[in-house]
């Protein structure tokens, strides 16, 4: 396996990388993913955290999967990097190593790695956001729009897709959220998975 790490702590980077290299099943491990496309280093999994996710470097490594390391992040805020990013893994900062190995081989074989307790948590808060939630005051427009930013499309592309302004989307968020009660577009997920299921229009 190869492995490239993109941290924003070059500190928790490289002493991750000094325990990776001492793995066996580790081929090759590099610190960052500046000049990986131009030195022909292809890594199979590139480590990262949130303030390298989204990094135009990491999202040109196409054929790597993306693994984040969780600084102990909220459950709004991880939903909101999950949906709005290409994430194939999450690890806890003092996961141990043969456990880091073992969830690059699960994701290398199509699974998703996220720490159980992690998962009860989100799904908690999945399940809380939804019940607080009235659907009934929505237009059917609004419930498009709220589907179309549960799926993680930003303004223009829902513009584009509901053959409307964006300014007209921004009115249409600024109802939803009026109606609702609510303040971020996070927030709009768990309701988006309930009309997409729901088939309400």
């Amino acid at each position: 396996m190869r492995i490239a790490i993109n941290l924003g702590s070059s500190l928790l980077g490289r002493a991750l990388q000094e325990q990776l290299k001492k793995h066996p099943d580790i081929s090759d491990v590099v610190m960052s993913c500046d000049d990986l496309l131009t030195s022909g280093f292809e890594p199979d999994f590139v480590i990262i955290d949130p303030h390298t996710i989204g990094n135009e470097k990491t999202d040109s490594l196409v054929r790597a999967k993306n693994v984040m390391l969780d600084y102990g992040l909220s459950e709004e805020a991880l939903s909101s990097l999950i949906i709005y990013n290409k994430i194939d893994g999450i690890i806890a900062t003092d996961v141990d190593i043969n456990l880091l190995v073992r969830a690059f081989k699960a994701i290398g074989n199509g699974q998703i790695w996220i720490d159980n307790n992690k998962i009860k948590a989100l799904v908690n808060f999945a399940e809380n956001s939804k019940e607080t939630i009235e659907t009934g005051t929505l237009t059917t427009k609004e419930r498009e729009v709220v589907i179309l930013v549960s799926e993680g499309h930003t303004n223009k592309q829902i513009a584009a897709t509901l053959n409307a302004s964006e300014q007209t989307i921004k009115t249409h968020l600024n109802s939803i959220f009026k109606k609702l009660n609510l303040a971020r577009r996070t927030q709009l997920v768990p309701l988006g998975m309930k009309l997409k299921t729901s088939r309400f229009f």
